[in-house]
């Protein structure tokens, strides 16, 4: 990416659009499935579309990884101690969004459940059944993972609102769409 360029690309800005929102009706998804008790239909269609979007977050942070790789970034603005923590953040959120899915994936198979994703697809049990590995997975994912990553989610949102409000940077900006430069 040329040295002129202070925005982030277009489909780079998709992408992060894309993923909040998917990522968000994830942890949507699965707050209310708890409400609902074991076996209630509720929660099993709650639980459906968590792990549909799951899916649909694991592949647009591939796509994510491979663009950013291909595009690069702009410039970062900000105090050395702001860089190292946003940079902290930020591969920390990436690492999590594609462990997260991957971990669930895992954790439907040891469970032997085939994982329909939109009702567009499944993918089917192909590894023998281990509930224990399938409760150590889900202990880490929604006890451990999920909560770091809504965490650093808040952190990363509260980031860009303070430069936005606080700094007037134009961090935030350089995200949104529609800014060519």
């Amino acid at each position: 990416m040329p040295a002129n360029i202070t925005v982030w690309s277009p489909p780079l800005k998709f992408l992060h659009w894309a993923l909040f929102i998917v990522i968000a009706a994830a942890v949507t998804c699965v707050i209310i499935a708890s409400g609902y008790e074991r076996g209630d239909p509720a929660k099993g269609q709650f639980m459906f579309f968590h792990k549909s979007f799951g899916v649909t977050a694991l592949a647009l942070m591939i796509v994510w990884v491979i663009t950013r790789l291909n595009t690069g970034r702009p410039q970062p603005i900000g105090q050395a101690w702001q860089l190292r923590l946003a940079a902290v953040v930020h591969w920390t959120m990436v690492v999590l969004v594609l462990a997260l899915p991957i971990a669930g994936l895992l954790m439907s198979q040891f469970a032997q459940q085939s994982v329909s994703v939109f009702g567009l697809f499944s993918i089917p049990v192909w590894m023998d059944e281990d509930k224990a590995a399938a409760k150590a997975i889900h202990t880490v994912h929604a006890g451990f993972a999920g909560p770091i990553l809504v965490g650093l989610a808040v952190l990363h949102i509260v980031g860009a609102l303070w430069h936005h409000f606080i700094d007037r940077d134009g961090t935030l900006t350089r995200m949104l769409p529609g800014r060519d430069r």
